[in-house]
C-alpha cells in the first residue's frame, strides 16, 4: 500500500486552517432543503471548491434542489462512486440550541462535556463535514498527482425528503455509473468511546400522508353527532393499521426473522456501555426496552412506525368549539424486512379502504417517498477496506448487522448492481436535533480515514486485477 507520510503532515498541518477556513464557511450556509437561497449558495461554495480538480462538472434540475455529478481522474481508471448530500433538516426549536445553528461557533456541549470542543451547527455531523473533509483530501491527492482511484462524485440536494431526483437519474440514466465498481458515502460513525460503527446495512423506508375530509364547513361542536368527524375518524384509521405498540397489517406484523450472524452481532453490542452510548448521543431519557438484548433486537429489526405529524381543528392559542372538516397526518415507516415499499404501501392503501367504509369521512392517502432496506457482505472489499482503515489509525471496530435509520442505499444495489456502505471515523451527533455538533479535535481523523480509505481500497482493487 502506498501510504506518503509527507500527504500525512499535509493533512495534519493543514487541519487548523480546513476548519477554520474552508469548514465553518461552509457550515454557515443554510441549506435546508426548502431553502433555495441556502441550498443555491451551497451549491455554489462545492462547484466552486471542486472546479480545479474535476475534468467534469454537470448539474441536473431537480423536483426541489440542483443535483451536481462530477469526475475525477486517479490512478486506477474505474471509478468508485462517492454519495455526498449537501441539504440538512431544517431548524426547529432554536431555544433548545446553545448557539445559533448556523454560526458554526465552537462551544463546549452541557450534556457532553467530556468529549471538549465541538462545532454547533446544522449539518455538522449530517453531512456537511464529512462531505467538505472528503472533498479536501481529494483536492489535496490531486494536486500532488496522487489520487489512487477515479471517482465519481455525487451531491444530493434532496436528501432529506428522499432524493426524488437521485432516483430518478439512478432509473433513467444508469448509464452514467455503469462503470463504477463500489460505492461509498463518506461520513462521521465513531460512538462517543472512540470505536469506529461499521454498519451492514440500512432500514428501508414508506413515508405516507393520510387526510380525512368532510364536505361541510367547519361547524359548532353541538353538531358532532350528526356530522362526519375527521379527526376521530383518522385516529380510528391510524388505529387500523397500528395499535398497541404493534402493525396490524401483514406482513410487518410478522417477527423479522433474525439470522444466525445476526443474532451474534445482537449479543456482543447489547452491553450498557453501548446502550449509554445511544442514549447520550441522542439525548434519550426514557426507554421502552425491559433488557440489552431486547433493545437492540428492537431498535434493529422492529419495523418503526412513527406519527410525524397530526393535524386538525383549532390550531391557535385559546378554545373554538367546533368539528373540524379536515384532519391530516405523515406517518414514516422503517424496516428491516426485505420487503417493497411499494407493496407495505398496497397493504396499507387496501386496509384502508377497507376501514372507510365504517367511518363517514372521505379518505386520501398518498406515497411520499418510499426504498427498500439494504445489505452489505462483510467480506466484502469495502468492508474490509474499511476496517484496515481503522485499523491503521489504531482505531477499534464494531460491526452493527444493520442501521436503525433508513437510507436510500438499496436504490443504488438496485439499479447499480453495486455494493454501497456509508462510514468513516469523526465524532458527533444530534442529526436532526438542536445542537448538531461534530467534536473539533476528531476532525483531523476524519480526513485521516479518508484518506487511508482511498489508499487501502485502491490497494484491494490492484491486488484483484
Amino acid at each position: 500500500m502506498n501510504i506518503n507520510k509527507d500527504n500525512i503532515e499535509i493533512l495534519k498541518n493543514d487541519n487548523d486552517n480546513f476548519i477554520q477556513n474552508e469548514l465553518i464557511p461552509f457550515l454557515k450556509i443554510p441549506s435546508y432543503t426548502l431553502n433555495k437561497e441556502g441550498i443555491n449558495d451551497a451549491k455554489d461554495f462545492i462547484k466552486s471548491y471542486i472546479m480545479d480538480f474535476c475534468e467534469d462538472i454537470s448539474q441536473f434540475e431537480g423536483q426541489i434542489n440542483p443535483f451536481i455529478f462530477a469526475k475525477v481522474k486517479g490512478k486506477i481508471d474505474t471509478p468508485l462512486l462517492i454519495y455526498m448530500m449537501y441539504d440538512t433538516q431544517p431548524i426547529n426549536e432554536y431555544n433548545r440550541w446553545i448557539s445559533p445553528p448556523f454560526n458554526a461557533n465552537i462551544r463546549n456541549l452541557p450534556s457532553l462535556e467530556n468529549i471538549g470542543e465541538c462545532i454547533i451547527a446544522r449539518g455538522a455531523y449530517n453531512s456537511k463535514t464529512p462531505l467538505l473533509a472528503f472533498l479536501n483530501v481529494v483536492r489535496i491527492l490531486k494536486s500532488m498527482d496522487m489520487l489512487p482511484i477515479s471517482l465519481y462524485l455525487i451531491f444530493d440536494g434532496e436528501e432529506e425528503m428522499g432524493s426524488p431526483t437521485f432516483s430518478k437519474i439512478l432509473e433513467e440514466n444508469k448509464n452514467l455509473f455503469k462503470s463504477c465498481i463500489d460505492a461509498y458515502y463518506p461520513s462521521i460513525k465513531q460512538d462517543l468511546s472512540g470505536k469506529a460503527v461499521l454498519k451492514l446495512g440500512y432500514k428501508g423506508l414508506l413515508s405516507l400522508t393520510i387526510k380525512t375530509i368532510s364536505n361541510n364547513q367547519e361547524v359548532h361542536s353541538s353538531y358532532s353527532n350528526i356530522v362526519p368527524k375527521p379527526s376521530l375518524d383518522l385516529l380510528e384509521v391510524i388505529q387500523g393499521i397500528y395499535s398497541n405498540n404493534h402493525f396490524q397489517i401483514t406482513p410487518l406484523s410478522k417477527v423479522y426473522d433474525l439470522s444466525d450472524q445476526e443474532i451474534v452481532l445482537i449479543n456482543s453490542l447489547a452491553n450498557k456501555e453501548n446502550i449509554n452510548d445511544i442514549l447520550n448521543k441522542a439525548g434519550i431519557n426514557q426507554i421502552t426496552a425491559d433488557n440489552p438484548y431486547n433493545l437492540f433486537k428492537n431498535y434493529l429489526f422492529d419495523p418503526t412506525f412513527n406519527l410525524s405529524t397530526f393535524k386538525s381543528g383549532y390550531l391557535k392559542e385559546g378554545i373554538k368549539n367546533s368539528v373540524p372538516n379536515l384532519a391530516s397526518c405523515n406517518i414514516d415507516i422503517r424496516f428491516a424486512h426485505q420487503l417493497s415499499s411499494k407493496a407495505i404501501f398496497d397493504v396499507i392503501k387496501n386496509k384502508i379502504s377497507e376501514l372507510s367504509k365504517n367511518i363517514r369521512s372521505k379518505v386520501d392517502i398518498k406515497i411520499n417517498n418510499g426504498y427498500e432496506s439494504s445489505r452489505i457482505d462483510s467480506k466484502s472489499r469495502l468492508v474490509k477496506s474499511l476496517i484496515k482503515t481503522f485499523e491503521i489509525l489504531n482505531i477499534k471496530t464494531e460491526i452493527w448487522p444493520i442501521s436503525a435509520a433508513a437510507a436510500p442505499l438499496s436504490k443504488i444495489q438496485k439499479e447499480l448492481g453495486i455494493n454501497y456502505i456509508t462510514a468513516g471515523l469523526g465524532i458527533g451527533g444530534n442529526a436532526h436535533c438542536a445542537n448538531e455538533f461534530v467534536q473539533v479535535k476528531s476532525i483531523i481523523n476524519t480526513r485521516l480515514s479518508y484518506y487511508y480509505f482511498l489508499e487501502t481500497y485502491s490497494n484491494f482493487i490492484s491486488k484483484n486485477n
